[in-house]
């Protein structure tokens, strides 16, 4: 899969762990050439040894913003750097992808938008699960009334490191969450409770439990970065079904367990032959056949592809940021 030759130069910000994976699918999206701008020089030699075909170096960014052929900018950089490198290439009406959450805060975004205007629309945020099949499936999941009324949503994603010292667990992780359940249910709904435990470091929060409100349904969403094990599932209760999201497994991620938890309408039935304790129904259990994708490379080419619709855009990104800065842990 290759997008259209483009005349435009990438130019990807930041050549750590997620630019070097970002960089392998610009390749694999047949880029021919990505400047790699990093003050870590070291950072920027190791992923040009690793792709000397590909890889140019240039760590001046103010040159590189200037230069008319440099249109598209993807930053791989830290919410506390991204305020002034987005400022400075929007000033030049720069293309940008700036990974989630982008900001430390919503006045950064907010600031922004008062000077630039419409020039945000050149703004896209990664948030990388708008383009994970699973999600996607799971969309379909929770608006089809065949499965019946959602009960509780169950969040859980959990690792050791890595750790920041720029933002807390909440902005680092519980952004994917948070931009799933925007996805799931367009922006509707309410954070009712957070609370967070400050155990590395007093001024910020390592593990992050938060609580929404949705429609007439609770969601939960559990974080950590300071784990034994790697967890990331979502668990969703209906009235009739219940469906487990293993993002951690190679195979089968999701599974529909037909079984479901109900009282009894026995309010008319007299007490003495019928008890009034919750049922557990149970039936045939199920994996639904979804075909595996690379998020990450599907979410680049999407960025570089210049549809119309931008479901990435930078009012996706605002939403979250608004939510985010709500969280008090």
């Amino acid at each position: 899969m290759h997008i259209k030759k483009s005349k435009s130069n990438i130019v990807l910000v930041g050549a750590g762990y997620w630019g070097t994976n970002i960089a392998k699918n610009l390749i694999k999206l047949n880029i021919k050439k990505i400047i790699i701008c990093d003050p870590n020089l070291n950072n920027s030699r190791i992923l040009q040894k690793r792709f000397p075909n590909n890889v140019v170096i240039n760590n001046n960014f103010k040159l590189l913003i200037k230069n008319p052929d440099n249109k598209i900018f993807i930053l791989a950089t830290p919410p506390s750097k991204n305020f002034k490198l987005v400022d400075q290439a929007l000033k030049f009406n720069k293309k940008i992808f700036i990974e989630k959450p982008g900001f430390k805060n919503i006045y950064q975004f907010k600031r922004l938008k008062k000077k630039y205007g419409s020039r945000l629309k050149n703004l896209s945020f990664g948030y990388i699960y708008m383009f994970n099949n699973y999600i996607k499936y799971i969309k379909k999941f929770v608006t089809n009334k065949n499965n019946g009324k959602i009960l509780y949503i169950k969040f859980q994603r959990q690792n050791l490191g890595p750790i920041r010292n720029d933002v807390d667990v909440s902005y680092d992780l519980s952004s994917h969450d948070i931009s799933i359940l925007s996805f799931l249910f367009n922006h509707k709904f309410k954070l009712i409770n957070s609370h967070g435990y400050n155990i590395l470091k007093k001024s910020i929060a390592d593990i992050s439990n938060l609580s929404f409100k949705i429609k007439n349904f609770y969601a939960d969403i559990n974080n950590s970065w300071i784990n034994p094990d790697k967890i990331r599932r979502i668990i969703i209760i209906t009235s009739k079904k219940m469906l487990l999201f293993d993002e951690m497994k190679s195979l089968d991620k999701i599974k529909i367990y037909n079984k479901y938890a109900m009282y009894p309408k026995v309010h008319k039935l007299n007490d003495k032959y019928f008890f009034k304790s919750a049922k557990i129904y149970q039936g045939e259990n199920y994996n639904p056949k979804i075909k595996n994708n690379d998020p990450l490379f599907d979410e680049i080419k999407y960025f570089l592809s210049n549809k119309k619709i931008n479901i990435i855009d930078s009012n996706f990104g605002s939403k979250i940021l608004k939510f985010l800065d709500k969280i008090k842990t």
